[in-house]
């Protein structure tokens, strides 16, 4: 199956547009949607990177406010699905917007929480439910269609927020939390990141061109084969499994640090070196893609992200745990874009939005279940050694169905 273009692209479809495709302006929307979506990262991910301070507070162990995350997860994915298709039919200004405003509500609301029901609406309706269920699938959709020659690059750049918001934000974060207090830190970072968000959302009031508002016509969608849809179930099935194990590293990596007895600043460089070098691998698997072909390049990054869970499993000492997570942030960063840009390219352009929100639907739900298990085998425990354990599982299980597609892929070709 040929998986160098998606379907839909159709870069010639009307000579008035041909220029606006890999424009100047395409490239400021890419530049904006990474800093929108760094920021909006940062703040979902606020609960990991605070996990030891709230839940001493609340006296709790850190299975109860891995929770809250799994809410944010599960309300990001399902407020993804729900707004991936508004995309499609009506633009994303005003998406961008209410995400914006959500981000800061949310973060202010959860300031003030005196009870665990409280953090869990602000963060599973607002921060998650809106603001990250906006600034994930539906943008990288969005910023997708200002490209055709370089669109998964653009999808790749639009989910660098996580990397990017997670190289500079737990410092950020962890700086605030331990001069003011969580609450104040949470309050401080939701008015700059909503104000932040809110200028560069000004960049989509014009109409991407390959969205519904400059699409005379709808493509054709033609029918997937049952081998095309046995091969989606598979990579739909990686991507969990590959997602639950790197949750479980990137959900707990910090307060993991804190219990090998490291300062909270070596404790958030654990975070930030797995996210930051994931932002490396993100931007360069492209090129990767180009030259090895994009299932081959998927396979790769994911063997890597098991070899990472398997040297955090065995981990002695801060060098083994850092050397752990720069694997796991090539991995990550690198299978992550892999997907949306694989399955996207086996539907038309007008379907861009639903498909990937679909893929990151996935995403979130792996992300939020892989932090509350991490959390629970943690507290059952008494220790990480079991949660990393789970996270080689995963890994292993995540190799055997990527092999199993490439393997009906190339069943296909033949």
């Amino acid at each position: 199956m040929h998986e160098s273009g998606p379907v839909g692209s159709d870069p010639g479809h009307g000579q008035h547009l041909a220029g606006a495709f890999d424009s100047p302006y395409s490239w400021r929307v890419i530049v904006l949607t990474l800093v929108i979506t760094s920021l909006s990262f940062g703040a979902v991910t606020s609960v990991p990177i605070l996990l030891k301070q709230i839940a001493a507070e609340w006296g709790s162990g850190v299975r109860s406010i891995s929770l809250v995350h799994l809410s944010a997860m599960m309300g990001a994915g399902f407020g993804s699905l729900v707004l991936g298709r508004v995309v499609d039919r009506f633009g994303f200004f005003r998406i961008a917007v209410a995400g914006a405003v959500a981000t800061t509500v949310g973060l202010a609301l959860a300031a003030e929480a005196r009870q665990l029901l409280t953090l869990h609406l602000a963060f599973g309706l607002l921060v998650g439910g809106l603001s990250q269920a906006a600034f994930f699938s539906p943008i990288a959709a969005e910023s997708s269609r200002w490209f055709c020659r370089h669109r998964s690059f653009a999808i790749a750049v639009a989910a660098s927020g996580q990397s990017l918001g997670g190289l500079i934000v737990p410092f950020v974060l962890r700086a605030w939390s331990d001069a003011y207090g969580w609450r104040v830190a949470l309050q401080i970072y939701g008015v700059v990141a909503g104000l932040i968000m809110l200028l560069c959302a000004l960049v989509f009031r014009r109409a991407a061109p390959g969205s519904a508002v400059h699409t005379s016509g709808r493509e054709a969608a033609k029918p997937l084969g049952v081998a095309v849809k046995r091969r989606v179930l598979l990579l739909c099935l990686a991507l969990c499994l590959s997602n639950l194990a790197g949750f479980i590293a990137i959900g707990h990596l910090t307060s993991y640090g804190d219990e090998q007895g490291l300062s909270s600043t070596l404790s958030a460089t654990l975070i930030s070196t797995l996210l930051g070098v994931a932002l490396l691998s993100r931007l360069s698997i492209q090129a990767l893609g180009a030259r090895w072909g994009p299932s081959r390049a998927l396979l790769a990054m994911t063997a890597v992200q098991w070899f990472g869970t398997l040297v955090l499993f065995s981990a002695q000492g801060l060098g083994s745990i850092l050397i752990g997570a720069v694997l796991m942030g090539l991995g990550f960063g690198g299978y992550l874009p892999s997907y949306p840009v694989i399955i996207r390219g086996m539907f038309p352009n007008h379907q861009a939005g639903r498909r990937i929100s679909e893929v990151y639907f996935l995403v979130f739900m792996t992300a939020g279940l892989g932090s509350w298990l991490g959390g629970y085998l943690r507290d059952l425990t008494g220790n990480y050694t079991a949660s990393f354990g789970l996270a080689v599982v995963g890994s292993s299980l995540a190799l055997v169905a990527l092999g199993l597609s490439s393997k009906l892929c190339l069943t296909r070709i033949s």
